[in-house]
C-alpha cells in the first residue's frame, strides 16, 4: 500500500480483494510427516489446512494495519456494507469450520466468543428441599 493513498478506491476493489484473502484462507497448506510401515521411513507430504479469515489477516494480507483499515473505510458511507459483509464472512467462515471439523472444536467457545457467542449457561434449578423425617425409636414399652 502506498502511504497516504487509499488501498480501494472502489467497494468493489475491497470486494475483490477480500475474496482473494479468502482463497489465501482456504487453501493454506501444511507439510504432514508420517512413518510408512510399508516403506519403512517417513514420508512428507503437503495436506490441506485452512485457516479462518479475519479482519486482522486481511489487513496484513494487504499491507496494513487494522486501525488503518477502520479508519480509512468505516467512516465512508460507500465501504460500510462491505466491512459489514465481511464481518458476517468473517464468522460464518469460522462457524463453518468447526462444524465441519476443520478446526479444531476445543477452539470453538474462545474463537466464536469474538463474535458474540458465549458459552456460558444460565440455568434456573427449582428444588422442593422440605424433609419429612420419621424416627423409629422401637418399641419401648
Amino acid at each position: 500500500m502506498i502511504k497516504g493513498k487509499k488501498a480501494f478506491k472502489t467497494p468493489q476493489d475491497m470486494l475483490d480483494a477480500w475474496n482473494r484473502y479468502k482463497e489465501h484462507c482456504n487453501t493454506r497448506t501444511v507439510v504432514q510427516t508420517v512413518f510408512s510401515q510399508k516403506d519403512g521411513k517417513f514420508v512428507s507430504s503437503e495436506v490441506p489446512h485452512p485457516i479462518t479469515c479475519t479482519l486482522k489477516g486481511f489487513s496484513s494480507y494487504m499491507g496494513m494495519d487494522e486501525s488503518t483499515l477502520f479508519k480509512t473505510y468505516t467512516e465512508n458511507k460507500n465501504f460500510k456494507s462491505v466491512i459489514a459483509c465481511m464481518k458476517q464472512d468473517c464468522e460464518n467462515d469460522a462457524r463453518e469450520k468447526f462444524e465441519n471439523g476443520t478446526l479444531d472444536s476445543r477452539l470453538a467457545g474462545l474463537w466464536m466468543s469474538n463474535h458474540g457467542y458465549t458459552t456460558n449457561v444460565e440455568q434456573k434449578v427449582e428444588a422442593d428441599m422440605s424433609l419429612d423425617i420419621k424416627i423409629d425409636y422401637g418399641d419401648d414399652e
